[in-house]
């Protein structure tokens, strides 16, 4: 059996890691959204993890194999990227805002102390996150009566 590598059919990409299989294997993706295939020696010879990001030699995939997943990597190198991914923090703040205030009484305006002191955060980050969310959480004053003589 004679097959000739064809260097046509190959091309680098960056791809990032998705997850690995309880068997070794790897599954990533490319900034196009296409699935990459990883075999466990590659996984292993290169101590691939979720998540790591690669620069990728990448081969058609087996044509049985190729609807579902069009490539395979046979070779990747390691890409420092430095992400900014200072954001999430403050997603998961809202999201645990959220969630709190849905689990209270729906009818009673909650202070940015208030929030802070219940979900023990700091109140600087609270009141930035209620802040710059608007589509949110709305803004309201509150005002009590002090005296009914006047």
């Amino acid at each position: 059996m004679s097959h000739v590598f064809n260097i046509d059919n190959t091309r680098r990409q960056q791809i990032m890691v998705e997850y690995l299989t309880e068997t070794g294997s790897g599954f990533a993706v490319t900034p196009d959204g296409e699935q990459v295939f990883m075999n466990k020696r590659l996984v292993d010879a290169m101590d691939v993890q979720p998540g790591d990001i690669y620069d990728a030699f990448l081969l058609p995939n087996y044509p049985d194999k190729r609807d579902a997943i069009p490539w395979r990597a046979m070779r990747v190198e390691p890409v420092e990227v430095d992400l900014n991914l200072t954001h999430v923090k403050s997603d998961a703040l809202t999201n645990r805002i959220v969630k709190w205030m849905q689990g209270s009484d729906p009818d009673i305006a909650f202070t940015a102390s208030e929030v802070a002191q219940e979900l023990e955060e700091e109140y600087d980050d609270v009141l930035a996150t209620l802040e710059s969310n608007k589509q949110l959480f709305f803004k309201t004053d509150a005002y009590i009566l002090l005296s009914a003589d006047n």
